[in-house]
Parts: structure tokens; C-alpha cells; sequence
């Protein structure tokens, strides 16, 4: 039973749906009746509505309501019109029929139609089907329609809420002129960072304003002045100028009147490249900020770049959707990047790569026979160093029986850590990384005095690599020149008497 009750309910809400997304063109809007009865409209009092009769009615009065929105057009002006229609149930003294359509800030309008003839019996138990002449209605807007009995019978008063579509809908946002707001056309001069602007389907007869703005979830803030277009230059083309191709960055048009409906298109919307180059860092506070310049769904952690494509997470991943982003106690190293992650890919980007942004510096000393590694830093900092080896392996590996050594260095000063004479015969490094803040990337030092060869990091790495392949091609090429010239004097020879 209860599944047969949800199954008309759901019956009932979607042809209700139909009703109210439905549009009609050039219907007829006057009022009418049955025929064979004189019905007649009425002044509408609104005493009438505050007195009913508690006397139950034998049937149902109101039957089969329609609503239904209306496009009126006059040549190219069109309004939007609700029309209201029943089937009524004339049953005892019941001699005619009122409609109401109210809405917030709107002048309810009220009809009152009566049945000719009731008194002699020719419309008593017999279905009288009414329509309501057209009521002026807006785009978006919820009316309330009510249908009440003459007289007014307190029991069988019809109510129903109706929504009216937006100026979205695609049934009327090109033809009511409140929903007109013309469409623009664009090109992009990238090269003077200028935007040409062309403005058709505007309505008649009307200013256009044209302006840039940032979007920023629904309030798209201006930038720049605002440009107004009379109505005979809006075949003319626009020219707009921009500072950064930002994707929040709109074009927006909407014809010069009040509460007009506006039009925006974004030229960038997918230039999200333009949102990670807003970071800053506070040597003082010793924080990484990320502030965006549009609203975007991102995901920002710190990593530690290795040289080659990979940037290894440092944890704390920050979720933003348009707020800012700060990492508090940051080390300023050229490895230490930002990653940007949204869902159409990964962005990685390196603040402090370029330029002196270090506040501290490691390399490693010799003199006669003894190596030292020695660490220099500009702000109060402690450190952890250890030695790893990079013998058969790339891969810095530490070696056994070797602690790491933490210990602080003041402002302006350096510190030494001698290494043994053995570090040459088993290719260590050292590996140096700041303890004192929540973000740091260990560096590794390996330029050693050594006359062994030894394995060297991945960057390093990258240039062997190269050299190798090329120095196995110029041997076989200087092997071929050699053989070659051999070949020809043996000819030489042999062709001699």
C-alpha cells in the first residue's frame, strides 16, 4: 500500500514539474467559460475573503487546475503571463468562482467570475470549466494561486504554490526582454594583454555597460573602469586591457538599467598555470605563504625536490578552496618546492631557486691529506650531520657504526666536522640537514680530494650518462679512421713494382 501511495505521489510531482517548466507561446489569454452559461467577471471585493461558510460540501468543487506560464509577444516584445485554468462542480447554491495569484512584492491580482442561470437550475450539478484571464507574472518568481467559492465555502478552497522559470530557461531567456542580456564575443592579444570585445543580441534601444571583473564564487569584483556603449556604436568592437591572464578573470555585459540580468564569459578559465606564482616568504617569521589570486579547489605541500622529475612530500598537505595556505617554520633551500595538486594534474614550483635565498652553506675543505667539512650559516640554526658511503650503490646509504652528530652554530658564524683520512677509501659523503625547523631538505656533499674514482649523486649521474655512450662512439670512430689509412698504404704497397 505504501509502495502504490510513493508511485502516485511521484506521479503527481512530475506532471507538476511539466506544469511548471512549461512554456506556451501566444495563447489565448482572455477569460471564458462553458458554453450554454453567461458567465460574467465581477468586481473583486477583499472583504469576500475573510467570511466563508462552515457547511460541508457533498462533492469536490475544484477539479483538473492548470497552471501554466504564457509568452505574450507584440511583434519582438514578448511577456511572460500565467495562465490559470479549473473544472468547477456546481452543486448547491454555488453561483460563481474566485481566483487570487499573490507573491512577495507584487499587487495580488484577484478575479471573480459568477454563473448565469444558477437560479433556475440550468448549471446546478453540472462541471462548469473556467479560465482565468492571464495574470502578469516575472521570471523566478514563486505565485501563490488560491481558488475559493461565491459564496465562499471554507472546506473546499484550492491552494498551490507555482513557481515561474528563470531567465534560464531556454523557453524564454531569448525572448522576455528582462531576461535578454545580449552575447559577447572575444580575441585575445596576448602580446599587449588586450582583449577585443564584440557585443551582439543586445536589446533595442539600450545602453550596454562592458567591464573585467574577478570571480570569485557568485560577486564578480570589477577591474578597471567600466565601459558604456550607446546603442548605435554596438557594432563597434571593444578593447579591454588586462594585467595577468588570471582564470577568474571575466568578461561581463549587461544592458544599462536597473537590476539587469548580466552576462559573463572567461577568456582564462583554464590557465590555472597563472595561480602558483603568488608565493612569498617572511625571512623573519620563517614562513611560506601561498595566497591565490582566484577561488580554486587545490591541495599545497612542501617536497623536496631530487633533480630529476620526482618531489618527494614532506607531509602536511593543506587543503584550500580559495583561502590562504601558510607553512610556518620553513628552511629557504633551492630543493625545497611547493606542490599544487587539483584534478587536472599536479603543478611543482621551486621559490627559492633562483637567487640567493640560502641561509646557510656547506662544502667540504682539504689540506695536506685532511678533509673537513665545514658550515657557514647567517641566522641561528642547529644542524644534523652524518656520513653516508656511496660505494657500489648511488644511493647514499649510512654507514655502520656511524651516529649522526646534531650541534648548533650562532648567527654570522661556521663550524667544522673533520672527516677521517679513510673517507677516500670507502667514497663517503656528508649529509647535512636543519633540525631546527619543520621544513628542511638534507643536502649531501661528495666533492672529496680524492685520486679514486667514486659514485656520485643522480645529478651527476645524469651527465655520465652522456659522456660515457659518447666517448664509446669516438673510439670506434677513431678505430675505423686508423684501420682505414692501414688498408690504403697496404694498397699503396702492393701496387708498387
Amino acid at each position: 500500500m505504501k509502495d502504490l501511495q510513493l508511485l502516485l505521489l511521484l506521479l503527481i510531482l512530475q506532471n507538476h514539474k511539466v506544469h511548471m517548466d512549461s512554456t506556451e507561446r501566444n495563447q489565448d489569454c482572455a477569460w471564458s467559460c462553458s458554453e450554454g452559461l453567461q458567465c460574467k467577471p465581477r468586481a473583486y471585493s477583499p472583504l469576500s475573503a475573510f467570511h466563508c461558510r462552515n457547511q460541508a460540501v457533498s462533492s469536490a468543487v475544484f477539479n483538473n487546475v492548470m497552471l501554466s506560464n504564457v509568452l505574450a509577444c507584440e511583434g519582438r516584445k514578448c511577456s511572460l503571463q500565467l495562465k490559470i485554468a479549473a473544472s468547477v462542480n456546481v452543486t448547491g447554491d454555488i453561483r460563481g468562482v474566485s481566483v487570487c495569484a499573490d507573491s512577495a512584492g507584487m499587487i495580488g491580482h484577484c478575479q471573480i467570475y459568477t454563473f448565469g442561470n444558477v437560479g433556475k437550475g440550468k448549471a446546478t450539478g453540472k462541471q462548469v470549466d473556467v479560465q482565468f484571464k492571464c495574470v502578469p507574472v516575472r521570471p523566478g518568481q514563486l505565485v501563490f494561486v488560491t481558488l475559493k467559492t461565491i459564496p465562499n465555502y471554507c472546506k473546499v478552497m484550492w491552494t498551490q504554490r507555482h513557481l515561474v522559470p528563470e531567465c534560464s530557461h531556454e523557453g524564454i531567456r531569448d525572448e522576455i526582454t528582462e531576461c535578454i542580456t545580449g552575447k559577447l564575443a572575444y580575441a585575445v592579444d596576448k602580446a599587449r594583454n588586450m582583449l577585443t570585445v564584440k557585443v551582439t543580441e543586445a536589446p533595442e534601444n539600450t545602453d550596454y555597460n562592458l567591464r573585467l571583473c574577478h570571480k570569485r564564487n557568485v560577486i564578480c569584483t570589477g577591474e578597471g573602469a567600466q565601459r558604456t556603449i550607446k546603442p548605435q556604436y554596438l557594432e563597434s568592437s571593444i578593447t579591454l586591457h588586462y594585467s595577468k591572464p588570471l582564470p577568474c578573470l571575466c568578461i561581463e555585459g549587461w544592458p544599462a538599467r536597473v537590476d539587469a540580468r548580466r552576462v559573463q564569459v572567461c577568456p582564462f578559465k583554464n590557465n590555472l598555470e597563472e595561480l602558483w606564482s603568488g608565493i612569498t616568504y617572511d625571512l623573519n617569521k620563517e614562513e611560506l605563504i601561498w595566497e591565490p589570486l582566484c577561488p580554486v579547489k587545490v591541495s599545497v605541500s612542501l617536497c623536496h625536490a631530487d633533480g630529476g622529475k620526482s618531489c618527494q612530500d614532506l607531509g602536511n598537505v593543506f587543503h584550500s578552496e580559495g583561502q590562504k595556505a601558510i607553512f610556518s617554520s620553513v628552511d629557504p633551500h633551492p630543493m625545497l618546492c611547493t606542490k599544487f595538486t587539483t584534478e587536472v594534474g599536479t603543478w611543482i614550483k621551486c621559490p627559492f631557486a633562483k637567487g640567493n635565498f640560502s641561509v646557510w652553506t656547506a662544502k667540504i675543505t682539504s689540506k695536506d691529506g685532511q678533509q673537513w667539512a665545514e658550515i657557514s650559516t647567517w641566522v641561528k640554526a642547529s644542524f644534523s650531520i652524518s656520513v653516508c658511503e656511496m660505494n657500489p650503490s648511488p644511493q647514499c646509504k649510512q654507514i655502520e657504526g656511524n651516529k649522526f652528530q646534531s650541534f648548533s652554530v650562532d648567527k654570522m658564524k661556521h663550524t667544522v666536522f673533520n672527516l677521517s683520512k679513510s673517507a677516500c677509501e670507502v667514497c663517503v659523503c656528508i649529509k647535512v640537514q636543519r633540525v631546527d625547523v619543520r621544513f628542511s631538505v638534507p643536502v649531501l656533499q661528495c666533492d672529496l680530494q680524492c685520486s679514486s674514482w667514486c659514485p656520485v649523486p643522480e645529478r651527476s649521474q645524469d651527465i655520465e650518462k652522456i659522456l660515457l655512450p659518447a666517448l664509446i662512439i669516438l673510439t670506434v670512430i677513431l678505430a675505423a679512421v686508423l684501420f682505414g689509412r692501414m688498408t690504403i698504404k697496404d694498397w699503396d704497397k702492393k701496387r708498387t713494382p
